[in-house]
């Protein structure tokens, strides 16, 4: 059986003092209620004009979930959450999720959840029959995950192309093993994909499933590693013709002069981005834009390049995301689809923690 849900949260501002105002009130043509934009942050480092927008829903049973990648597919927003965790345990056997999708209007934060018979939602990247198994017998401290990268269009018009990462999750914090990045395809409506039988990437070639951008004729896409005993991340940046991604062999990585084959040889081409970030062309600042979580913090961070390669900017701060129960807000990133006024507004989302086991995906409105 499934029933679907969909959920409406009010849509709020953050405290405002009347002295850091900066854009009068009204309503936003993507339906977002904006009441102002605010210069408040708790960094020592200038932050832009931003405002709270609230919480993306969640099903009833579903006490948290992360990542929040999106894309526009047709005429709707589709969002996908990674590591998601449940008071029910679903018709598959399963109390948690590793990943999970929704569907929405752009710029609304009502988002339409399919459900199983236990109120729980589809895991979004179905496992193997031996993942399951090994889930089964192993989780959830030791299992399988996989986790959604970043989301395009399928060039066919037949829905959504996710890149997603597969992982060993091991006990402890942070503590996994990257195992290879895949292509999954979901048809438009549906929450359920299905995944490509080879990756496109295998460990220990950087697992580039983020950031993806459509520029050109061509997707690119971002992979990035901790830098050991330092507070920073390495990222590198790989492309292929859109209709060629799903074949491995067809992407090239940039090696700081010209795109090259050998993806051994990637470089570098920005620092910061602690596993997660998101890359668009930027109208406005005619610029492509990198967005980003601070590694270990509530900060989110703006880069700017020409070229999706680079050269990138120093970073300049956007914003400080509201202060969670515990821990850093993290995995920020934002969407071009949802952007005002020809991209001079962006909209920004990132995972907060509401409390023990408890979180959300927020979002927030930008000023760049």
């Amino acid at each position: 059986m499934s029933t679907r849900t969909s959920q409406t949260l009010k849509v709020r501002s953050a405290g405002v003092d009347e002295a850091q105002v900066h854009v009068a009130s009204g309503r936003s043509k993507r339906g977002f209620l904006v009441t102002a934009f605010v210069a408040g942050c708790s960094s020592s480092t200038p932050s832009l004009p931003s405002m709270d927008l609230g919480a993306l829903s969640k099903p009833a049973v579903v006490t948290a979930r992360d990542g929040g990648s999106a894309a526009l597919i047709g005429a709707s927003m589709l969002w996908t959450f990674g590591d998601t965790l449940m008071t029910v345990t679903g018709a598959d056997g399963f109390n948690y999720r590793s990943s999970t999708g929704a569907w929405g209007a752009p710029g609304q934060l009502a988002l339409d959840d399919a459900l199983d018979a236990t109120g729980a939602p589809y895991q979004l990247l179905p496992y193997s029959a031996n993942e399951a198994a090994y889930n089964t017998t192993n989780g959830p401290m030791e299992r399988y995950s996989l986790w959604p990268g970043s989301v395009i269009s399928a060039p066919d018009g037949s829905g959504a192309w996710i890149f997603y990462q597969r992982l060993m999750v091991h006990p402890g914090t942070l503590n996994y093993q990257p195992v290879d990045v895949g292509l999954a395809r979901l048809n438009a409506g549906s929450t359920v994909a299905a995944l490509d039988p080879s990756p496109l990437f295998s460990a220990p070639t950087p697992a580039y499933a983020l950031g993806a951008v459509v520029d050109g004729g061509f997707v690119y896409l971002y992979g990035c590693n901790s830098v050991a005993g330092q507070l920073d991340s390495v990222c590198s940046v790989v492309r292929s013709a859109t209709s060629d991604a799903p074949m491995a062999a067809a992407w090239q990585a940039w090696d700081g002069t010209t795109w090259n084959t050998d993806l051994t040889q990637a470089a570098t081409v920005l620092h910061g981005p602690p596993g997660d970030l998101s890359v668009s062309f930027n109208p406005y600042l005619g610029q492509f834009i990198a967005v980003y979580s601070g590694i270990f913090s509530n900060d989110i961070w703006l880069r700017s390049a020409p070229h999706p390669e680079g050269p990138w900017s120093d970073p300049q701060k956007l914003f400080t995301a509201l202060p969670p129960s515990s821990g850093n807000d993290y995995a920020g990133k934002e969407h071009p689809e949802l952007a005002e006024d020809g991209g001079r507004i962006l909209i920004v989302s990132y995972a907060h923690s509401t409390g023990p086991f408890d979180g959300e995906v927020r979002l927030s409105s930008v000023l760049p």
